[in-house]
């Protein structure tokens, strides 16, 4: 970054020494011209003009047709502004001396399309020359980037001379100087030595843009690389020399090269206006705008490339549209100033000397203003200095580059620091969470061991299961985190009873905040739909985060639920939660940072609250997942409060059945004799098993160790339903589903295939029921839960009566 710097203020001072030599030139071309101009001879004055509009006479008819009415040529603008029209100009010359002279004659403008001179001596011969961009270059009679005509005469001879122009809509101007050969010859010079520091200029600028563009990658260094690239090609075309060395044939390029320019150099500078001045961020108006803008250019573009007819109308399009994207210009950096943001100065000085060039130009163009020297350049002097200055202003913004780049360069160091010690803070965090539980679980199942008597067995099993579940929830959030971060979250959809899920929420954590002794105010409003469809699993996990959150950082006082439903439509409705209490709060350092992994009150807070610090990260993740919202801002007096808006899908049809079925009346009534195989490689799992099996009267339980022994047993015994584990040593689950499935087990390819593995990721559920897999249950394996799918997907003849 520091030579990319280097360079550019380089390029910058070679910018500003050939901006003086261009000053010295343009004076010296200026004085040239004035100079010329007073040694040349006009002849305006004595010209006539005949206005043909669009009727196309051939010279024989201007010759001798007494009817067409000629005026003078002094009545008449020399800009005439856009037109189409025919033109006739005449006008008689002599040499009264008796010597030969030798002049050139200059009208037209070098883009011109046709401009033909027909010189008529006193016998009556006729010379022709011909000139205009119309023609291949080779085909002029003076081969010049302008309409020059060489005009010789005797001593004493006397030509009337008649000039025939016409355009295909650009600006049509009707000058009539001429110039001895020797000051015509000068004056050329002197004006290539100005288009040289011109040109070189931009080319030089667009280029280093370029390079800028491919060492930095900002966009703003190739949109204004190419604008001047094209503005550059704009004025090369208007000066005559794009015919001369790039289109020599003339046709269709060389015809539209002015238009196709001056579109594509508007668009890109517009596009680096936008760019360097952030418009998306500053303003969507302007911004959009800007891209309006665009559309407006490319419809031109369109225009002027497949409707030829409509060529002539395309050059005031331009200049109108040259104009809008000023005034746009103009416009941005008022808005973005006026919001205070700070605008480099050059930047501002260089668009100011563009826009006052352009102005100069466009006016001309219309016609509004004199035509001279200044005039018709002025452009020029415009984008001359207009690069220069912003220039300077790409030199601050590299700058400003650099500064930004070792910013982030400290600030990335930082967060590498902060992210070492969050790794290490995680990590010891990680341990003891799991540790703890862990610890429970194996000191309690060791006292059960040694104590035959087994005193107080109920409450040592309500320890484990309890230890077991704050360790299954710190898994399963773990588990999400890796989802989340690999950005394969998705919603399950279904349809769910909203009053009994809510309710078992509370039942769930009223418990853990009447373990610390606080007030917990749950209340369901009577005006909650009855089903609603969304996901479930989601919007438990979000509630059981919150107040998980609101109890363990409230030590005293209360935790407060408030629910409000808002219908919208006929179909929908939003949930609102209100979630209260009267906890420690939130720093100001940390409410920016609340919804970040591993983020809790802090991550150095060592052992004073527990859990991983990913339940609000997690939260605002499947928040944002839903479309929802949700805020958490302290209290005035004490504590947090979150809002949390959600919007479901509500399902008028209520009629279905509920849920689950109360697993007492589904134990009481037990099964039909039916005989199940389990496929499950852990003997844990298995022994869990067969200690759920053992309530269940008249069921059969055979295990198999893998998939390929459960094809071979299949072969010899026949089966009511199999619960397949996944992940298995031989052949896993899978590929015994796919077989069993495709008809290459020996058994009924339709017997019902229950699977039970931990992996519920959304990738395996959807593989393995295109396999044909008829439910999942994931493990550790609920009791009740498995006896109700085992009801539901056994045949009808041993289902329960």
């Amino acid at each position: 970054m520091h030579h990319a710097t280097t360079l550019l203020n380089l390029a910058v001072g070679i910018f500003l020494q050939a901006v003086v030599l261009l000053s010295s030139a343009a004076v010296h071309a200026q004085a040239q011209q004035d100079h010329s101009v007073s040694n040349s001879i006009s002849i305006r004055s004595r010209a006539s003009v005949l206005l043909a509009g669009q009727n196309n006479y051939d010279f024989e008819e201007i010759q001798n047709n007494p009817n067409l009415s000629f005026v003078p040529l002094s009545s008449v603008e020399e800009n005439v502004g856009f037109s189409s029209d025919n033109y006739w100009l005449t006008f008689s010359l002599e040499n009264p001396t008796s010597e030969s002279v030798h002049y050139y004659l200059e009208t037209a403008r070098p883009i011109t399309d046709i401009v033909d001179l027909y010189l008529v001596s006193d016998d009556g011969k006729v010379k022709q020359q011909h000139s205009g961009d119309k023609i291949p270059f080779a085909q002029k009679t003076v081969q010049h980037r302008k309409s020059i005509f060489d005009i010789q005469m005797k001593p004493n001879e006397k030509v009337e001379a008649f000039i025939h122009m016409k355009s295909d809509g650009e600006v049509v101007m009707l000058p009539l100087k001429l110039y001895q050969k020797d000051q015509f010859f000068n004056l050329t010079y002197k004006e290539q030595v100005f288009y040289g520091f011109f040109y070189g200029i931009l080319i030089l600028a667009c280029i280093i843009y370029l390079f800028f563009f491919f060492a930095l990658k900002d966009s703003a260094f190739i949109y204004y690389g190419l604008y001047v690239l094209f503005i550059a090609l704009m004025q090369f075309s208007l000066d005559g020399f794009f015919h001369q060395y790039f289109t020599p044939q003339a046709g269709w390029l060389s015809d539209r090269a002015v238009l196709l320019t001056a579109f594509i150099s508007l668009f890109f500078f517009g596009k680096y206006g936008d760019k360097f001045l952030n418009l998306r961020e500053h303003s969507t108006f302007l911004h959009a705008s800007s891209k309006a803008l665009g559309i407006g250019i490319a419809f031109g573009t369109f225009l002027l490339v497949a409707v030829p007819p409509l060529l002539e109308y395309c050059y005031p399009l331009a200049n109108a549209i040259g104009i809008l994207v000023l005034v746009h210009m103009i416009a941005s950096i008022a808005v973005v100033k006026s919001k205070k943001v700070k605008v480099d100065p050059y930047f501002v000085i260089g668009i100011s000397f563009l826009v006052f060039g352009f102005v100069v130009f466009i006016l001309n163009n219309f016609n509004t203003i004199e035509n001279s020297f200044f005039t018709n350049n002025g452009a020029k002097f415009g984008i001359g200095l207009e690069i220069i200055f912003l220039s300077i202003s790409m030199s601050n913004r590299i700058r400003n580059l650099r500064m930004e780049n070792e910013k982030n360069q400290l600030l990335a160091l930082q967060r590498a620091e902060d992210m070492n010690e969050i790794k290490s803070s995680f990590l010891s965090n990680i341990s003891h969470e799991l540790r703890t539980p862990l610890n429970l679980i194996m000191g309690v199942a060791t006292s059960l061991q040694q104590n035959k008597e087994e005193v107080d067995l109920e409450e040592k099993c309500k320890l484990i299961l309890s230890s077991s579940k704050n360790l299954l929830g710190y898994i399963e959030d773990i588990l999400d985190f890796t989802v989340i971060e690999k950005g394969n979250q998705e919603l399950k959809e279904v349809s769910f009873d909203l009053p009994s899920t809510l309710e078992k929420v509370k039942k769930v954590q009223q418990a853990k905040a009447e373990a610390k002794n606080l007030t917990f105010n749950f209340v369901l409003p009577d005006a909650l739909p009855t089903r609603i469809v969304g996901d479930k699993g989601k919007l438990v996990q979000i509630l059981n985060h919150l107040l998980d959150n609101a109890i363990k950082f409230t030590n005293q006082g209360c935790v407060e639920v408030k629910i409000h439903s808002k219908r919208k439509g006929d179909d929908r409705v939003n949930l609102e939660f209100e979630i209260k209490d009267t906890g420690i709060g939130i720093s100001k350092e940390k409410m920016s940072t609340i919804y970040e992994s591993f983020t809790k009150k802090s991550f150095m807070d060592k052992r004073e609250f527990s859990g991983l610090g990913l339940g609000l990260y997690i939260v605002k993740t499947y928040v944002d997942l839903q479309s929802g919202t949700i805020d958490i801002k302290n209290n005035p007096q004490q504590g947090t409060t979150c809002m949390l808006s959600l919007g479901f899908e509500v399902e008028e049809n209520n009629t279905e059945l509920t849920e689950n079925v109360q697993s007492s009346q589904m134990i009481g009534d037990g099964l039909e004799p039916s005989r199940i195989l389990l496929v499950e490689d852990n003997k844990m799992n298995q022994t869990v098993v067969k200690l759920l099996f053992k309530k269940w009267e008249n069921v059969s339980l055979t295990i198999a160790n893998h998939g390929k022994e459960a094809l071979e047993i299949m072969e010899k015994e026949i089966f009511d339903l199999v619960l397949m584990d996944l992940q298995m040593p031989e052949m896993d689950g899978f590929e015994a589903t796919s077989m069993i499935r495709g008809g290459r087990a020996n058994c009924s390819p339709d017997i019902p295939i229950l699977v039970l593995t931990a992996d519920n990721t959304s990738k395996t559920r959807k593989e393995i029921f295109r396999l044909g897999a008829n439910d999942l249950i994931t493990k550790p394996v609920n009791g009740e839960l498995l006896f109700s799918k085992i009801n539901k997907n056994l045949p009808k003849a041993v289902k329960v009566a």
